[in-house]
């Protein structure tokens, strides 16, 4: 059998599906260097995880970034109080990435925040070579992880952990739960940087650009207050407009 000769648009065709699977893996390919343990938890170090980490790091300001990584050491700190077993990888990605729809390049023209960080970790993970199994939990975990505590506690650990993180960073960590030696350890290797001030300034950042986005979810009093002319509906004016005579 004789062999098979490239000819020059072969040629260019191999070479062009050579050059986009080795940007693909220069993409996914990062220099970040995390922890290997922070408060007595593992850093996740597979490939994904630190792929996640370098776009955290790449796309959000310092304080944000610094954000991601205690949501995880102090989500992680939650499952290992209560004896959950959680998915480390697919859990720090979600983790990771979960304020990403905060950023207006990442935002969509009218989803929540919660839902535009989903669509945009899922992407990148089946991107980075995760399956779609482990995508549709990243998605869940980032997308529910400020959700009423009802909903979310009926959930896996592993979108429980990321729930569980960024509520004791936001709102503070139970010392009954977290001791105050894991937190000094988690706020000397990710500190805080003026997080208060400076995620308020997103959130109102992003109340301005779209606020009726956020209709029904945590930020919708947020927004409310923080863009009083936009004249967002209310539940009551939902029910009275009802095409119904009483």
């Amino acid at each position: 059998m004789r062999p098979r000769l490239f000819n020059r648009r072969g040629f260019l065709t191999a070479a062009l599906g050579l050059a986009t699977v080795a940007a693909a893996s220069a993409r996914a390919q990062t220099k970040i260097k995390l922890p290997a343990k922070v408060a007595g938890i593992t850093m996740p170090a597979t490939r994904l995880a630190l792929a996640a980490a370098a776009l955290c790091q790449r796309a959000a300001p310092d304080f944000l970034f610094n954000h991601c990584m205690r949501t995880f050491l102090f989500g992680a700190l939650h499952a290992r109080h209560h004896g959950q077993s959680y998915e480390a990888e697919p859990a720090f990605v979600a983790a990771a990435l979960h304020d990403l729809g905060l950023l207006s390049a990442f935002a969509s023209k009218d989803q929540s925040f919660e839902v535009d960080s989903a669509n945009a970790a899922e992407k990148f993970a089946i991107e980075n070579g995760g399956d779609a199994q482990e995508a549709q939990l990243i998605w869940t975990a980032a997308a529910m992880h400020d959700m009423r505590w009802a909903l979310v506690s009926r959930q896996s650990p592993t979108v429980l952990l990321v729930a569980a993180g960024a509520g004791a960073d936001v709102m503070g960590p139970d010392p009954n739960i977290i001791s105050a030696q894991a937190t000094r350890e988690i706020l000397q290797a990710y500190p805080r940087l003026g997080f208060k001030s400076k995620f308020q300034s997103l959130l109102n950042d992003h109340c301005r650009r779209k606020p009726s986005s956020q209709l029904g979810t945590w930020l919708d009093g947020y927004c409310r207050a923080a863009v009083p002319d936009a004249h967002l509906p209310s539940t009551a004016a939902g029910i009275n407009a009802a095409p119904f005579a009483d």
